[in-house]
């Protein structure tokens, strides 16, 4: 048993010999119960076989100068621990006695309670997924179609991968105001898989990485695993990957004050988005009247721009000339490119911006919804040699089937990047503003692929992220086009998808969402509020104006979406509730106005900061679940920049809410700062924005 004893108070005791954390102490309390293997490995072999090792497997072999060695027929392993103030650094070295594919390592693991604190136990986990989500009911997660998962082949959007629907590299655990922060500091951020599941009554936190070699090759883990004892909430847990990520930025990046970027990024404009055919994403696809040709939808943005007072960009769905979510051809435009292109520069002639939803690296058979088919080409070119592929040469897809068959392409393949390049070059030359270019690529990684043939490791591993990088650097983005991906783009893709389509709200499927992704990367990239397909929230007459209120206090443009009609409706799906306008279009000139007046350099460049305590009562919804999901009546946010920091709240209600702080505080209630009263208790006006100076 070995005791490393923390200069912040921390104690950690590990069992060296029979693999396991016995227990992580901290300020009074006890971390740790129940017993898990101290760590796993996985190997594969060239028949597509696979195997995790955990610690138990392994005999003990020595203890030394903090190397603890292991043995085990297929490979040795040499578990390496150093402490720091607050915690520990681990490393692994693998020697592999096989000729196997070492294709993951997961070098140091516990297990906490088994129940969270709203089933009955205690603590929350701090999950980065979906830019951002607190985990506080295990069996909400669980029953979920989000629940715990092994990533394979063949990819699945929901997987819990980095960089995917994992935008960055670590995890948290939370007990009474004590947590553990679990990063992987990883400055080539290669592919990781950062979850949490069951340890037989208990929860243990999963953070792997996938180790880039080939088969018979060694692993040596080239990066810390910090594990770290903290005080706080979720801001705090994230606040120690914050710190290591502004020293070791991906390639490339710059802060928004730095980039060259086109002027309406700063001109908070109201992404508007709608179908051009059809009335949802799987119903007949014939084109609206309101919508179509293109420039009929012209008045209806005038319109919205004229009552908000904002600036807007139209995004297109169901645009495409072959047919809708039918990658990798989507040009020329459904009805061709004149009408497209008249529509471009009559929309720019009015100062609306053009944007369009693309599906990113799929290939698209057969569409389901349309008598489209590129079988012919596929078998005669043979490009089955550029998708991606399981071990054994097989295909498969899973993602959007109830819209088209197909296959996932491999950006490691020349074929696939040429392809690629060429087919958004065209929407690029179209003159439209912004492109999606990653949808259905959440974060805007590739999927999985264990090809042989592709020139890349025959495993998932940080090839994805140099090809997906090199690609998007092939696109000519010379005007100054915006691309994106689905969901906020992971850190590795930070620095070419600089606008993209927040989905926070599936995180509603399994715990509440909180703004991780701008707290950590807001300096550098806003994003928008997404089309909110999915959202399980009941209808209450809040829905909306709950949603586009947190999307304004994570820094996002908001996102208006209309139906085939070209009237506004709550969220993309299937029968969604139709929005009042005298309630909406008010309320995003409100948000506009903050955003572009005395909010913009702190919601447009700031960085954010853990806000101040706001006390208020509570809304509710019913999900779809059946169970309910409380939420402030005010939301809130804090913000720093130029050295000047201040917090916004937001009454998203249409009735007045009071709302008190721990200490007076000086209050603006208008955008050009003339109203402002001071006051330890204030009742805000409905649907209003206000904010304070903290400093």
């Amino acid at each position: 048993m070995k005791e490393y004893e923390l200069k912040n108070g921390g104690r950690v005791c590990i069992d060296f010999e029979n693999t396991a954390v016995r227990s992580m102490f901290f300020d009074g309390e006890e971390m740790v119960f129940g017993d898990a293997p101290l760590f796993y490995v996985k190997l594969r072999d060239a028949s597509g076989a696979h195997r995790i090792i955990s610690a138990r497997e392994f005999s003990f072999v020595s203890f030394s100068d903090g190397k603890a060695g292991y043995s085990h027929p297929d490979v040795d392993l040499t578990l390496i621990i150093k402490t720091y103030r607050a915690g520990l650094s681990v490393r692994v070295r693998v020697k592999n006695k096989t000729n196997d594919l070492i294709e993951w390592v997961q070098p140091f693991c516990f297990a906490m309670f088994g129940k969270l604190k709203d089933e009955g136990g205690v603590g929350e986990i701090v999950y980065p997924y979906n830019e951002g989500c607190v985990v506080t009911d295990m069996k909400k997660r669980t029953s979920s179609w989000m629940g715990y998962a092994e990533p394979e082949y063949p990819s699945q959007g929901k997987y819990s991968i980095f960089p995917n629907m994992i935008s960055s590299q670590f995890i948290g655990y939370i007990k009474n105001g004590k947590g553990i922060y679990m990063g992987m500091h990883d400055k080539e951020r290669t592919v990781k898989h950062i979850d949490f599941d069951y340890e037989k009554d208990c929860i243990k936190l999963v953070m792997r990485t996938f180790c880039d070699v080939d088969f018979g090759q060694d692993y040596v883990m080239p990066f810390d695993l910090k594990v770290e004892f903290f005080r706080g909430d979720y801001f705090d847990c994230t606040e120690i990957y914050r710190k290591w990520f502004y020293k070791h930025l991906p390639a490339g990046l710059k802060k928004i004050d730095e980039e060259e970027l086109p002027e309406w990024y700063d001109q908070s404009p109201i992404i508007v988005t709608y179908p051009v055919r059809g009335k949802h994403d799987i119903d007949e696809i014939t084109p609206n009247p309101a919508l179509y040709p293109y420039s009929n939808a012209l008045p209806v943005l005038d319109e919205i721009s004229r009552e908000t007072g904002s600036k807007v960009m139209t995004l297109l769905m169901h645009w495409e000339g072959t047919a809708p979510w039918a990658p990798p051809y989507v040009w020329p435009p459904y009805g061709g490119e004149q009408l497209f292109d008249e529509f471009v520069k009559e929309a720019h002639g009015k100062d609306i911006l053009v944007g369009v939803y693309c599906s990113g690296l799929g290939w698209t058979q057969r569409s389901k919804l349309l008598d489209y088919s590129r079988t012919e080409e596929f078998e005669k070119e043979n490009l089955k040699d550029i998708m991606c592929s399981d071990t054994d040469g097989t295909m498969s897809c899973v993602t959007c089937t109830y819209q088209r068959e197909g296959y996932d392409m491999c950006p490691a393949t020349k074929r696939c990047k040429d392809i690629l390049i060429s087919e958004y070059d065209k929407i690029v030359n179209s003159g439209v503003d912004y492109i999606q270019v990653l949808d259905q690529n959440h974060g805007g990684n590739s999927y999985f692929c264990y090809s042989r043939n592709h020139g890349h490791t025959p495993a998932p591993g940080k090839w994805q992220v140099s090809a997906v990088n090199e690609m998007l650097g092939g696109i000519d983005t010379r005007s100054r086009v915006l691309m994106g991906c689905e969901s906020a783009a992971a850190e590795p893709f930070l620095s070419t998808l600089k606008f993209s389509d927040n989905r926070w709200n599936l995180n509603e499927f399994i715990g509440r969402s909180v703004a991780l992704y701008s707290y950590l990367y807001h300096e550098f990239v806003n994003n928008f509020m997404g089309n909110q397909i999915c959202t399980m929230l009941s209808e209450e007459e809040y829905n909306y104006t709950y949603r586009a209120s947190y999307s304004f206090l994570a820094g996002d443009m908001i996102t208006l979406v209309l139906r085939y009609d070209g009237l506004p409706v709550s969220a993309w799906g299937k029968d969604r509730k139709l929005l009042d306008k005298s309630v909406v279009y008010p309320f995003l000139k409100e948000l506009t106005q903050w955003r572009t007046h005395a909010g913009k350099e702190f919601l447009h460049k700031g960085k954010m900061i853990k806000p101040k305590k706001v006390f208020c009562a509570k809304n509710r919804f019913t999900l779809n679940d059946g169970s309910e999901f409380l939420v402030d009546k005010v939301l809130t946010a804090a913000y720093r920049y130029n050295g000047e920091s201040v917090q916004f709240l937001v009454n998203y209600n249409l009735s007045p809410v009071t709302v008190s702080f721990e200490k007076e505080v000086t209050l603006y209630t208008d955008c050009l700062l003339k109203e402002k009263q001071r006051a330890k208790t204030v009742e805000l006006k409905p649907l209003s924005v206000a904010m304070i100076k903290i400093g």
